[in-house]
């Protein structure tokens, strides 16, 4: 979701208007939240959400309901023998074999100038599609994000799939709590997280990842990868802002995950479960899950909370290692306008670079397309070519607005450090 272009971030009154000034707080590590202290200290939790999200965008969730230590070793366990099984065993599951965006996709080349080596596995509700993929009486969300999953041959790893199902549940069960507290700390009604989200009828775009290290790549390439990772702006590192969830979820295993904070700096994330006796040099944090704003709340909050720019930088995964991460993306209903939370209608532009009106069911289907184009060769040849460009245009003003506005996050940064 890297772009540039034009917007216009929120004035000073809007990014305070979910309450108080917040707290004077050094941004140099990604803030934590205690779900404990939801039952413990209502108004801690509240105010320490309030806190992440307005001044960094991420927030590390201690005590995640569902996601204690022993299921997250469970899941990382199922998941990694997924990915070191064999390559004609995961390719029963290629992604290209529906036009649902399920399934396997191969491993990124070492030699092609990107900054990671990643295959993943991508996965949402199991559902019965509506409708034939190109029957053209139905919105194209609507054919593309309701279908079957593709799983792999079970006989070798018979708990892949239910794993998966349990963390689907898990995560969908978060997301609506998590997403219903963070309407009410801007202090809106927590019924508006409703409206756009539907509990029996979701839209889901989820992940299991699996990041390699430098190792993989040629001696010649290695120079380049370091040389792009110790640039801020280098534009094959994968560095992107969530543009369609309101939210997003991730456990991880390794480190590798940075976020943009405070002054403008790369901050490391911390590991939400130790499968490895070997050095992270990172905080592990069992039982907890990274969550980051995305610019469906970026836009909802009208720029209060940000989408925060992040990247997985392969220099921090330990040599001879892998790191296997989990996200999560919850997507609102697609159809009808998005409208800030408090108004009665949206304006052409909103501060977070939304264009009122667009059709955000083809937008959120062509980000599928762009990102996995061998399902879309096979399946969305027109589609794609008629709505990439739009498409285009809208994330650059999207990202454009979640870079202004973490430029007034970081001034205000600097004038807090200043002043103490």
């Amino acid at each position: 979701y890297l772009g540039l272009s034009s917007s216009t971030g929120p004035n000073a009154t809007q990014i305070i208007k979910a309450g108080a000034p917040m707290k004077s707080k050094t941004v140099n590590e990604i803030p934590t939240v205690d779900w404990l202290d939801l039952k413990a200290d209502r108004d801690k939790f509240m105010l320490d959400l309030r806190y992440a999200l307005l001044e960094c965008g991420f927030l590390v969730l201690k005590n995640a309901p569902g996601l204690d230590d022993a299921f997250q070793h469970r899941a990382f366990r199922e998941v990694r023998q997924f990915f070191d099984a064999p390559m004609d065993i995961k390719k029963t599951a290629h992604i290209s074999n529906t036009p649902y965006f399920r399934g396997y996709t191969l491993p990124t080349p070492a030699d092609r100038g990107h900054g990671q080596v990643i295959e993943n596995f991508q996965y949402g509700f199991e559902q019965e599609p509506i409708c034939a993929h190109d029957d053209v009486a139905q919105p194209i969300h609507k054919r593309l994000f309701v279908g079957p999953n593709t799983w792999p041959e079970q006989d070798s790893m018979p708990g892949f799939r239910p794993l998966i199902n349990d963390l689907n549940q898990v995560y969908h069960q978060l997301t609506h709590r998590l997403g219903a507290l963070i309407v009410e700390s801007l202090g809106e009604d927590p019924a508006e997280f409703r409206r756009y989200f539907d509990f029996e009828e979701p839209y889901l775009a989820a992940s299991l990842n699996h990041n390699y290290s430098l190792e993989v790549f040629s001696d010649e390439a290695k120079k380049e990868v370091r040389d792009s990772y110790a640039r801020f702006d280098a534009d094959n590192v994968g560095a992107h802002i969530d543009g369609p969830p309101f939210i997003a979820l991730l456990i991880n295993d390794r480190p590798g995950l940075q976020v943009v904070a405070g002054e403008g700096d790369w901050v490391n994330a911390p590991v939400t479960c130790r499968t490895s006796s070997g050095e992270y040099g990172v905080p592990v944090i069992e039982g907890s899950v990274i969550v980051n704003t995305g610019g469906t709340l970026m836009h909802l909050s009208e720029g209060r909370y940000s989408a925060t720019l992040h990247r997985v930088n392969t220099l921090l995964i330990p040599e001879g290692e892998t790191r296997v991460s989990m996200p999560y993306f919850l997507l609102p209903k697609m159809d009808g306008d998005l409208v800030p939370f408090g108004r009665s209608s949206a304006d052409k532009t909103g501060a977070a670079g939304y264009q009122a009106g667009r059709d955000r069911g083809a937008n959120a289907c062509v980000n599928r397309m762009g990102t996995f184009p061998q399902v879309t060769r096979r399946w969305w040849v027109d589609e794609f070519e008629s709505l990439k460009e739009q498409q285009r245009q809208e994330v650059e003003a999207e990202t454009q607005a979640a870079f202004e506005l973490a430029a007034q996050r970081g001034k205000r940064y600097k004038t807090r450090t200043v002043n103490e």
